[in-house]
């Protein structure tokens, strides 16, 4: 079963995220790539590389990134990473659109997989990973109302300016800071 935590971060919050990222040296990829893609190490200096949607965050201390090849449609011929194989953890980015501030999540697959005779467990390193994230939402972040969303500072402060926080989908109800 996977792990997810959903969050709001404005850009400002986001490059705070990833300066408290820089010591897991985390590799950054997009959803589909070419097979020459060289990747970069999260960091704030690194934020302005971040121009998609959404990324895989992988841990290279603990294996090697899985990736397949797509066969059919317009990206045929690039590589997609395989997340359930691989040490990634997905990173879907919180972006600001018509007023509204849109909510971001990061996704892992931290449980065992397979059957009992070829059951593959996952890295410590990449579950450290993401313990790590979730403490560092809980430290900084404020809680929601209604519940399940981490805020960031600076996007709970610009909510009493005016932003609206609207959860991802196609009927995203509001959400506000708790208090």
């Amino acid at each position: 079963m996977a792990s997810t935590l959903f969050f709001f971060m404005t850009a400002e919050d986001e490059k705070a995220f990833l300066r408290a990222l820089e010591a897991r040296q985390l590799e950054v990829y997009p959803e589909t790539f070419v097979a020459a893609y060289k990747p970069f190490v999260a960091s704030e200096e690194n934020a302005s590389l971040l121009v998609e949607e959404a990324y895989y965050l992988h841990v290279p201390a603990a294996g090697e990134l899985v990736g397949r090849q797509l066969r059919r449609g317009p990206r045929s011929g690039m590589l997609e990473v395989d997340e359930v194989g691989s040490p990634v953890i997905y990173y879907a980015r919180s972006l600001e659109e018509n007023g509204e501030l849109r909510s971001g999540r990061v996704w892992s697959e931290l449980e065992t997989m397979g059957d009992k005779m070829h059951r593959q467990f996952k890295s410590t390193l990449l579950r450290h990973a993401f313990e790590d994230m979730r403490t560092y939402f809980k430290k900084r972040f404020v809680r929601s109302e209604p519940t399940g969303f981490f805020i960031g500072p600076v996007a709970a402060r610009r909510v009493k300016e005016g932003l609206v926080l609207r959860e991802a989908g196609r009927k995203g109800g509001l959400v506000r800071p708790f208090r």
